[in-house]
């Protein structure tokens, strides 16, 4: 993964993995290459805060669940066989969650955040386990129920131009990932 792929990822994970306005704000500077955006704190990113939690946070019935079990488990439950298999796949590369106890291993978050520490340790290492992971993980696990979350997303109602800016770049990532497995030049 070339460096500006590796920095995307890192500004998603944060994105997923905000909790507050300002957080938002902070994540979509980042996303959009720090264009201007409203200040932080003005009622945009109070707006923004809300169609996320709507989204992706709660308290009610999420309307895009950014949980791989809500895709992969055949009763769309949280903390099913996905969240185990994500959490077995950072055991076997020797990484943790750094939120565990706090959110499930299969939030998108800390999926983004294990594809960080996995697609570095297979570029870094001279040895096909890494890579072998690392290709299971993307194709297997990510490319699996990804998709079927950004779109979702983009089809509830809470829509915000700030979600709108990450669901985007989110998929590009993904395209730019599936066209580097197929071999293709991007």
């Amino acid at each position: 993964m070339d460096p500006e792929q590796r920095t995307r990822l890192a500004q998603l994970r944060d994105f997923f993995l905000a909790r507050r306005a300002q957080d938002l704000a902070r994540a979509c500077t980042a996303l959009s290459g720090g264009r201007t955006a409203p200040e932080p704190g003005s009622t945009y990113w109070d707006h923004a805060e809300f169609a996320f939690n709507k989204l992706f946070v709660g308290p009610v019935a999420l309307q895009a669940p950014p949980y791989a079990s809500a895709y992969l488990s055949t009763e769309s439950r949280l903390m099913g066989e996905a969240t185990l298999t994500a959490r077995k796949i950072y055991e076997m590369a020797g990484l943790t969650s750094p939120l565990q106890g706090s959110l499930p291993d299969d939030h998108l978050g800390v999926e983004l955040d294990a594809a960080l520490g996995l697609s570095t340790m297979a570029e870094g290492l001279d040895a096909e386990a890494p890579r072998a992971l690392w290709d299971y993980f993307l194709q297997a696990h990510l490319l699996a129920w990804i998709p079927q979350f950004i779109d979702k997303a983009r089809r509830a109602e809470a829509g915000h131009p700030a979600v709108d800016l990450a669901l985007g770049h989110l998929e590009t990532w993904l395209d730019h990932q599936t066209i580097k497995e197929e071999g293709m030049t991007p």
